[in-house]
């Protein structure tokens, strides 16, 4: 139902304070229309409605329009909700970082919150881009994952009714506008929550939600709602590395399955196993996001860093594990800050 996914747009609009730009009447004619076509393609599985929304979104970044402007929500307000939960960022903040140096309390702080929430110093965020790792200090679908993924499981596997699965999927929603609210407007968060809540809106008119199609309406969204977007850098980053987990990281798992010696050897452990197939598919996620943004990288800053697939496979699961240790240890600084400070001992090394 294309209502629904009209919606979505206009949460996306809220959360951002987006103005929509035209010059001309025809120009609102063929936006109408094309949104219109979008919207009723969404759920198309079809290589040929991928394309056409992927050429859409290209086209949408040529558009440059300024004439009047339609204001779905002013920025000052959404500032005024940011500075409403400030204390609350300032405690978690705080909590993440309890019993840590300065130096340790900056970087798991940018891990867990992103750069956006101002936690993580330009010099050091250099170093993240030069090692190729400056996706792990930027708050994206990680983030969005840990805020919304338990609740998602609860309302998908728990055999809840529809009203009450609605309500849980409703409840995603809010925790998401949170979310934004504490990390900032990066466009990595911002095209994570949008993708989101397509899927949201997708699953509460028990509709699926196909990944690609997502991708390429959320880009297509906010090429509309601001042009200049095409480019910034982060922006490009975000939705080239999301397609290439989406499209290209199935077939590279085809292309090069795990070896067998490694099932051979793992067989008679459960628990070797399940750590070596880890390796295996985070190694596979990492060369298929690596594989997407070369291109960009290389046009951007004329370089690219080979070390930094190797130590993304090591710092992808060695920061998973930071940000479950601050997250508990913000929860339990608001209980028993001794508990905290003993939780974070691990982080400080």
């Amino acid at each position: 139902m294309p209502a629904f996914y009209v919606l979505g747009v206009f949460i996306a609009g809220i959360l951002t304070g987006f103005k929509i730009q035209v010059n001309t009447p025809s120009q609102v004619l063929i936006i109408t229309l094309s949104f219109f076509i979008l919207l009723k393609s969404v759920r198309a599985q079809g290589e040929n409605t991928r394309f056409l929304l992927l050429i859409m979104v290209f086209l949408a970044g040529l558009i440059r329009p300024s004439f009047c402007a339609i204001s779905v929500l002013p920025e000052s307000l959404f500032a005024n909700f940011q500075d409403m939960i400030s204390p609350l960022r300032d405690s978690l903040v705080y909590g993440i970082g309890y019993g840590l140096s300065e130096t340790h309390r900056e970087l798991i702080g940018g891990i867990i919150l992103g750069r956006g929430s101002g936690t993580i110093e330009i010099k050091n965020w250099t170093h993240f881009v030069n090692s190729g790792m400056s996706h792990l200090l930027v708050a994206s679908g990680a983030q969005v994952s840990l805020t919304v993924y338990p609740i998602i499981l609860l309302a998908e596997h728990l055999g809840f009714p529809a009203r009450m699965r609605n309500l849980l999927f409703v409840t995603a929603g809010a925790m998401l506008l949170l979310l934004l609210l504490l990390v900032g407007q990066e466009p990595s968060i911002l095209r994570a929550i949008t993708a989101c809540y397509f899927y949201l809106a997708a699953r509460l008119i028990n509709r699926k939600a196909y990944s690609l199609n997502i991708i390429y309406v959320t880009a297509l969204i906010w090429l509309f709602a601001n042009p200049d977007l095409v480019h910034n850098i982060g922006f490009r980053l975000s939705y080239v590395a999301s397609w290439g987990l989406i499209y290209i990281y199935p077939r590279l798992k085809k292309l090069i399955p795990i070896p067998r010696i490694i099932l051979s050897m793992t067989s008679k452990s459960r628990f070797i196993r399940i750590i070596f197939t880890s390796i295996y598919e985070i190694a596979l996620l990492c060369a298929s996001a690596q594989l997407a943004v070369i291109p960009v990288l290389a046009f951007h800053f004329h370089r690219i860093s080979p070390s930094g697939f190797i130590a993304n496979v090591i710092a992808i699961p060695v920061c998973e594990l930071a940000t479950y240790a601050g997250l508990a240890s913000a929860v339990l600084f608001q209980i028993y800050e001794p508990a905290s400070g003993f939780l974070n001992a691990g982080n400080s090394y």
